[in-house]
């Protein structure tokens, strides 16, 4: 099978016997590699994102794998062939795709795979594989570039090669010379150095036949060769631009552009292929800038075509163009407001544009795109707008989109807003752009905004991940707007609802699967981590960088939301609770583990249930209020390692709280958890006294309360524990004692815990010694005793046969594959444990080493047993008959 490397060895083996057999009969051989290759290229799409790196190897060749059983090296034995051609291009295309994929797999054989491109192009006759092996080029030249590189190819060379190519029109099919030419575009924006010398008379050798297809007739107008020398063209004026003195230049590529971009007529499946078309529509995208003063005279002719793009109903010709129509627009609001101030007469170009947004808006029937477009367009067109209309129509025009667009999704259908969601985040930009061009914007226009907001934020987990970074842009950009003004209400509104929204949905455990599509405050980590992350980038667009303030007042709402929880409890009667343990019981971290993984913290709690220190069963009063606390601890472990500078302002008030917290609802294990994020991120060494004082008397209490404890809450005051630092350890190593020797009893049976601990003795004692560590490791090494005594591969194996027994008898299906994993994880753990032993008995000294070993009195009682057997009895004579009596249970034995 393909997704075990023998698969995929079977496969190259078979194309070696195969090309033994290539000199009898080619054609055959031809057809059964084709065969073979047709397999491969036909399961990549199986395989596993662990399997990729080994099948690279095999596939090109590795330091430890014969580079003769790889299949680039079977490949190139045959570049040369006609007949292996359908199989060397399917070589290509396996290549291709993995390549793009995973490029820093190949990059130890990048020098190699463009030789084979280079060797099948130029000498093998088959057009197809040669056009496959230039495209397969264009993606090795993208995989890696520079200086360095572009010597290693000979780029200098190659591009004189690749010249002299497209002189040989006869004897290159269309197919070719296009593929040719946008190799040549590819080479010029990777290494625009090496290509200095061509690209001049390669951007004139391209519009010439660009020019010279478009004059022959339509019907003989050859797609292909248009569709490779556009691109072409783009890679030059990508590495190159234009000269703006050349007003030839501009003009000749502008009027190719003005006619390759028409969009057909014919909607049906037997419409002209729009290849080229798409191409030129991405060079006007990517370009319109070097044409503004054409298109401020022209701006009906391409409003108008690429709206016939974007409302087309094919996916590919809608992309693009809705890319155009963008681009366009960005282009004439900057170019209109650049102009000469007219207030007193609008420009044409501004008022069509008004005019074509207001009629939409306007219109009750426009549909979706067309308003979404209006929404953007004055979005685009706000800095034109505030230069050329009096402040007060400015005003009113910036209310009646805001108006609108708080319409759409405010007071709209829930099947209206779903359908207009991915639109939301660029009509918050606009509104954005809009409100910031606003003298003195009013209450009112911020407060729809915050509402637009606070809404996007709501469905943020409802967006496709590759649009969720336009929703980050599109907050941050209105918390700008309102930095810009003064203001302060919307961030601090925006971030308190953005973290009530994260903490209310059901809590999950770090490593809990959930299905698709369920809500939880992971789904709000990529909102967060945008929001937090400097941009120092914006600053260049005189846009302040928020990442700072916007921390400052999270870090606030933490301490707002925890102090208006209400995380009482009340005693529980024991019957009640042993009937709804079942169903209603939680453990004291309320992972909400058992409820419903769809149910809304809106909807009415359920009793949840809690065991204290003392061993006593306690109801929480607010279910809901706990779900909350689980969730904000979990977005703070997350959110607050951030941004390590501003954490330093507020980290002492965050200890100081969280001490009171914990001092207050001992029971409660997420504040337990909050100190473990909050220890990971001091640097205790240069922490001030004050705060350090905090922190010690804090873990010394947590210490002493750990052996209280019980299940879940134990668990996590163990995760703090074993989490100290060396510096503070050293303060707490006669009460660290007897929890470190709980824990080691307790990882006799979880060996992950007795991992973890042996991991954090080994931290303390390479920084302290055994010196400081003597009433530590006397507790602690004989622990260590059960381990070593221990065979974990034999134990391993007899589990296994005891587990499937059950698994053969019991009713229930259990997943074995998964079982399976657990035993070798549970194996490979215990062989960890052991070399951590020998690794911590190597760095003491032979008295320590000793306790290793049980002590007289231990052995001794290991080998006592109690004696079962009765020795005293007595017999005593009745008339009838004689009654033996025995003593053993009534008298004292020594």
């Amino acid at each position: 099978t393909w997704h075990t490397m023998e698969g995929l060895a079977g496969h190259l083996a078979g194309l070696e016997e195969i090309l033994q057999n290539w000199n009898t009969n080619p054609g055959v051989t031809g057809l059964q590699l084709k065969s073979i290759s047709s397999e491969i290229s036909s399961s990549l799409e199986e395989i596993s994102p662990e399997d990729v790196p080994s099948t690279v190897k095999h596939l090109v060749g590795a330091p430890d794998i014969s580079d003769q059983r790889s299949l680039l090296h079977l490949a190139k034995s045959v570049a040369k062939e006609k007949e292996a051609a359908d199989f060397l291009r399917d070589v290509c295309e396996i290549f291709s795709c993995l390549m793009e994929l995973h490029p820093q797999l190949f990059s130890h054989k990048l020098t190699e795979l463009f030789s084979f491109c280079k060797t099948l192009f130029f000498v093998n006759p088959s057009a197809k594989a040669r056009v496959e092996s230039l495209n397969f080029l264009e993606i090795i030249f993208d995989c890696q570039t520079g200086t360095d590189m572009a010597a290693k190819y000979d780029v200098a060379m190659l591009a004189n090669q690749f010249r002299k190519q497209l002189a040989l029109t006869s004897k290159n099919s269309s197919t070719v010379l296009s593929q040719v030419r946008q190799v040549l575009g590819t080479m010029c924006k990777q290494f625009p150095v090496e290509m200095e010398i061509h690209h001049q008379d390669l951007l004139v050798s391209f519009v010439r036949e660009i020019q010279a297809a478009l004059k022959s007739a339509s019907e003989k107008l050859d797609l292909t060769l248009l569709t490779g020398t556009i691109r072409g063209m783009s890679g030059i004026m990508m590495a190159y631009g234009i000269d703006q003195d050349d007003a030839e230049m501009l003009e000749s590529v502008y009027e190719i552009l003005r006619r390759v971009c028409r969009k057909p007529e014919v909607e049906d499946g037997s419409v002209t292929r729009r290849g080229a078309m798409r191409s030129a529509l991405e060079v006007f995208a990517d370009h319109n800038a070097l044409f503004t003063k054409f298109l401020l005279t022209d701006f009906k002719y391409w409003f108008n075509l690429l709206k016939t793009w974007v409302r087309s109903n094919n996916k590919d010709d809608h992309k693009i163009g809705w890319k155009a129509l963008n681009s366009f627009l960005d282009n004439m609001g900057a170019a209109i407001e650049e102009l000469k101030d007219t207030k007193e007469v609008l420009p044409l170009s501004l008022k069509f544009f008004i005019g074509e947004f207001k009629d939409i808006l306007l219109n009750k029937g426009s549909s979706h795109k067309n308003i979404s477009l209006a929404i953007q367009g004055y979005g685009k067109f706000a800095g034109a707008l505030k230069k050329n209309l009096q402040e007060k129509d400015y005003l009113y025009v910036c209310q009646d989109v805001l108006h609108r667009t708080e319409q759409l999704y405010l007071h709209s259908s829930q099947k209206e807003r779903e359908s207009w969601l991915l639109q939301l985040p660029s009509h918050l930009q606009s509104c954005s752009l809009l409100v910031g061009q606003v003298t003195s914007p009013s209450s009112s226009l911020f407060s729809t905004l915050e509402r637009l907001v606070v809404l996007l934020v709501d469905q943020f987990p409802q967006i496709p991940a590759q649009y969720q970074g336009m929703a980050v842009s599109a907050v941050l950009l209105c918390l700008q707007t309102e930095k810009k003004h003064g203001e302060g209400s919307l961030m601090e509104q925006v971030v308190y609802q953005a973290l009530i929204r994260s903490c209310s949905h059901p809590a999950v455990g770090p490593l809990e699967e959930v299905e698709f599509g369920v809500v939880t405050y992971k789904s709000y980590l990529p909102l967060w981590s945008g929001l937090l992350k400097a941009h120092p980038e914006g600053v260049k667009f005189g846009r302040a960088d928020l990442s700072e303030e916007i921390y400052t007042e999270v870090v606030k709402n933490i301490f707002t939301i925890i102090e208006k929880l209400d995380l009482t409890t009340t005693s529980v009667d024991e019957a009640l609770v042993t009937n709804n343990t079942g169903e209603d019981a939680m453990d004291v971290d309320l992972t909400l583990s058992q409820t419903l993984a769809n149910e809304s913290l809106s909807e009415t709690p359920q009793d949840l249930t809690v065991t204290d220190s003392y061993g006593f069963q306690k109801k929480a009063k607010q279910a809901k209020d706990y779900t909350v606390l689980v969730n904000l601890v979990d977005v703070c472990s997350h959110v607050l390692p951030l941004n390590t500078a501003a954490y330093s302002v507020y980290s002492s008030k965050l200890w100081y709280s969280t001490s009171l917290w914990s001092a207050e609802f001992p029971e409660v294990s997420s504040f337990y958890k909050l100190a473990d994020t909050l220890l990971g991120m001091e640097n205790i060494e240069e922490a001030q006294e004050d705060k350090k004082q905090i922190i010690v008397r804090y873990l010394s209490e947590v210490v002493q309360k750990c052996p209280s404890f019980q299940d879940e809450l134990q668990l996590s005051c163990f995760t703090l524990v074993l989490n100290i630092p060396p510096a503070i350890a050293e303060q707490l190593i006669e009460e660290l004692g007897p929890v470190m020797e709980l824990l080691f009893h307790l990882g006799s049976s979880m060996l992950h815990i007795a991992e973890r601990a042996l991991i954090a003795t080994l931290g303390w004692l390479e920084v302290l010694g055994q010196e400081k560590m003597d009433a530590l490791l006397r507790r602690v090494i004989p622990q260590l005793r059960v381990f070593l005594a221990t065979d974990f591969e034999s134990s391993s194996e007899e589990v296994t046969e005891v587990k499937k027994e059950k698994i053969k008898r019991g009713p229930l299906r259990i997943d074995k594959d998964k079982l399976k994993k657990m035993k070798i994880v549970e194996k490979q753990t215990g062989v960890k444990v052991c070399k951590l032993i020998l690794n911590l008995l190597a760095q003491v000294s032979t008295t320590y080493k000793a306790l290793i070993f049980p002590t007289e009195e231990e052995v001794g009682t290991a080998v006592t047993a109690w004696d079962m057997k009765k020795h005293l009895k007595v017999e005593i004579p009745l008339p009838d008959m004689m009654l033996s009596l025995h003593l053993d249970g009534l008298v004292p034995i020594v």
